[in-house]
């Protein structure tokens, strides 16, 4: 006769060992178990009173005669745990004497039974279990009776926090013996199954050889229901020590710590009768942090934008917060992952503190650096997955790298973005985000497309985004030392550098008509100019250091070369651009666009050589001109990367379109084109990286006041935080990736050189930013 499997009763322990990995996530189990049974609350009572393994050493001495029962009392005593007070510790003596008084037989059955004794008992007063329950569900490994449930809804809308039926294996993890008691609303008795698991072990039975059954227990009232189960012959030692490592690393962080609304899931932690505290996440923490993130993802658009992944970031020094976003275009670009599984994978929102170990924000709260370091040692280890609030496994651990972040910078302390440094949560939901699913292990999820989306946002996209910010800060910290450091390197990149931008030129001109060569050839006069200039610089330089000048004006002399680097470089990268574009769009404006650029340079060229005292000064020459006419070409040059970006952008004058006005003013020519130039590029950049929140399409926009002489150029993008607002004009300072942080600088040095402002409007749009560039034209040459 044909038969099926059978199941070898051992095969139950193994699978118990597999699938329950850790006495912590056992004992997290069955807390969860009761929460899901709708219990309002849960007890968990340790019952250990003396070390087991002491407990066993005394056996194993005793029967080999080692040792005496006085020396067996002398172990037994320092055997105690820490917490017992004098009363408990003079009953537990009490017992062990008597026992020892009835001969050493007696003794040994008294140090098993307490052995046997030290127990875990987890008390919920949720819905309970019949007698059918006990016997058709709890008795079935893996049954479907919670993903039922789920998959039907339940009744309170609360999530279900688990659906595999493996949960109550954690009993086989913890001790040898344990007793399941349980009853529902109505019910007028307990029912209750008893455990012995060592039977499971005998290699010969089949796991339908033991018996398992369903007892009545006693009797109960008809309002009571609930579930008790009492664990014991442990199979470790639950001392102090363990329990309280049980509740930093589990229970203090079973909510989501940044939830914003939070599910009651209170839990009492007994041990030895005494009531262990479990505290959340210090408020005060966050404000020793060096930043906070808030990262937000939606498939199908936020705020009704193409955008489906933002970031928002506030420095603890800054009043605003800082937003970068990513539209599905870009993410599928940029990860090579199909839309579908974006869909697949469901909205969900992530936070983080990130904190400089080496920079403790001390004088913040009323902390010493040691409590601040011992809180954070207890909460970092970067992002924790929480499933409807409830943590999932060990994510967000030391000991867990489930973003794969890079281990050889772990205990960097300093400017470094790892799970050291870090605290944070990942909010998942079972309903919006289904193909999430926990492993078999409970201890993080199961590798799928889904998964490994959520890890490439969360491991490259935002870490790779949050490191560039941390890098920039500290490369602004590096160069707060610019005045100490030798400029001869600068000379050498300079030389290097404009020699490129002569050959750079040359390549243009080439690709023009003849006719059409003449503004380059100026450019290229006035960059050969430049060599001649850097020569000029390295002769002063030397002189300078044999008649011992003073650092601080060798460090002037580096700035001077940075400018011209900057400068020049920017330049001619723009022509190639802009002549590249003019070419293929068969545009005829090659002159104008070749003028306004020479325009530039020649006005940067005067600049830079009345910075130092070296150099002859002299004011540019004067021109009447249509400041309407060259603020509309300048944009114009702007429009194929405008289009690339889906930019709109929009040139008004007094608030109306600028096609019929016509503003004439009698400035330096390349003034306007300076600043735009630069304002134009940085909203470019910043465009890209994110939008104001509630905005949906990226927007630039420039107005010139006829009256005023003043030109407003402001855009939609992450803004700016007002406590920078004067820190942007400074020279190397930069937020940008790779930015030198002198565009804003010198733009502005220009334009007050010239009798102009350059400044950033103080008055903050609705969401605290800055967002506006204010360019007052000079007025006193008519």
């Amino acid at each position: 006769m044909a038969k099926g499997f059978r199941i070898a009763a051992r095969a139950l322990r193994q699978l118990g060992a597999e699938l329950i990995t850790s006495d912590d996530v056992a004992l997290n189990e069955l807390i969860k178990n009761a929460f899901d049974a709708r219990s309002p609350r849960v007890a968990v009572h340790i019952n250990a009173m003396v070390d087991v393994q002491v407990l066993a050493v005394i056996e194993q001495r005793l029967r080999a005669g080692d040792i005496t029962s006085g020396n067996a009392r002398e172990m037994f005593v320092r055997a105690f745990a820490a917490e017992l007070g004098p009363d408990d510790r003079s009953a537990v003596l009490s017992k062990f004497d008597r026992a020892t008084s009835l001969g050493k037989q007696k003794l040994l059955e008294h140090i098993e039974s307490l052995r046997v004794a030290q127990s875990i008992s987890v008390i919920d007063t949720g819905k309970g279990m019949s007698r059918t329950d006990l016997s058709d569900r709890f008795l079935v490994i893996g049954t479907p009776g919670k993903l039922k449930e789920r998959e039907d809804g339940d009744d309170d809308g609360k999530p279900l926090l688990g659906d595999k039926g493996i949960g109550r294996l954690s009993m086989m993890r913890l001790g040898n013996q344990a007793t399941v008691r349980s009853t529902q609303l109505g019910s007028v008795r307990w029912n209750e199954i008893h455990f012995i698991w060592s039977k499971f072990n005998d290699p010969s039975l089949f796991l339908d050889d033991i018996d398992v059954d369903v007892e009545r227990a006693g009797a109960s009232s008809e309002d009571e229901s609930g579930t008790r189960i009492e664990i014991k012959e442990l199979t470790a030692n639950w001392n102090t020590e363990k329990v309280q490592s049980f509740i930093h690393r589990y229970m203090r962080r079973l909510q989501d710590p940044f939830a914003k609304k939070r599910h009651p899931y209170p839990v009492d932690i007994y041990l030895n009768a005494k009531r262990l505290s479990i505290t959340a996440l210090p408020k005060w923490m966050a404000q020793t942090a060096q930043f906070r993130a808030d990262i937000q993802f939606n498939p199908d658009g936020i705020d009704g934008s193409d955008q489906v992944f933002r970031r928002s970031i506030k420095w603890r020094t800054s009043s605003t917060s800082e937003v970068r976003s990513w539209s599905m275009k870009e993410l599928v670009s940029q990860l090579e992952v199909a839309s579908a599984i974006f869909k697949g994978l469901g909205p969900f929102t992530a936070t983080c503190l990130w904190f400089n170990r080496s920079m403790l924000a001390v004088n913040e709260v009323d902390r010493t650096r040691a409590e601040i370091a011992e809180e954070l040692n207890q909460w970092c280890g970067g992002f924790a997955v929480y499933r409807d609030n409830f943590r999932v496994g060990k994510t967000g651990g030391m000991e867990d790298d489930w973003l794969e972040w890079d281990s050889g910078a772990l205990k960097n302390k300093g400017y470094a973005l790892n799970r050291y440094q870090t605290i944070g949560s990942v909010s998942i939901s079972s309903s919006t985000n289904p193909r999430l699913v926990d492993s078999a292990n409970r201890e993080r999820l199961i590798a799928c497309p889904e998964q490994e989306l959520l890890k490439k946002l969360l491991g490259e996209v935002l870490v790779g985004d949050l490191r560039m910010h941390i890098n920039t800060v500290r490369e602004a910290e590096a160069k707060i030392g610019i005045a100490e450091e030798s400029t001869t390197a600068s000379l050498k990149a300079s030389e290097d550098a404009l020699k490129r931008t002569l050959a750079e030129v040359d390549r243009i001109g080439k690709l023009l008509p003849k006719e059409q060569r003449q503004g380059l050839t100026d450019i290229r006069a006035t960059l050969q100019g430049q060599v001649e200039y850097v020569k000029t610089i390295k002769n002063s330089l030397n002189m300078a250091r044999e008649t011992r000048v003073e650092l601080l004006e060798l460090a002037n002399i580096g700035l001077v070369v940075e400018i011209v680097i900057h400068e020049l470089t920017r330049l001619t990268e723009r022509t190639g651009e802009l002549l590249a574009d003019l070419q293929r769009d068969g545009n005829s404006n090659v002159v104008d666009v070749v003028d306004n650029l020479r325009a530039q340079i020649v006005a940067t060229n005067k600049r830079i050589r009345t910075v130092d005292a070296m150099s002859p000064s002299g004011r540019q020459r004067k021109e009447h001109y249509d400041a309407v006419a060259q603020t509309r070409g300048i944009v114009s040059g702007f429009k194929n990367r405008f289009a690339r970006h889906d930019i709109h952008h929009f040139v008004t004058v007094d608030d109306e379109p600028a096609e019929n006005w016509s503003v004439e003013v009698y400035m330096v020519k390349g003034l306007i084109a300076q600043a735009l130039e630069n304002l134009l590029a940085n909203s470019v950049y910043w465009l890209q990286q994110g939008l104001k929140p509630g905005s949906n399409k990226r927007e630039i926009r420039i107005n010139l006041d006829s009256k005023a002489l003043t030109l407003y150029i402001s855009d939609n993008g992450p803004g700016i935080d007002p406590h920078y607002a004067k820190e942007i004009f400074r020279p190397y300072y930069s937020t940008r990736k790779k930015g030198k942080g002198l565009g804003l600088y010198i733009a502005s040095e220009l334009v007050e050189y010239h009798g102009g402002r350059l400044y950033l409007d103080s008055l903050p749009e609705d969401d605290g930013r800055l967002r506006t560039f204010v360019l007052e034209l000079p007025k006193d040459g008519a």
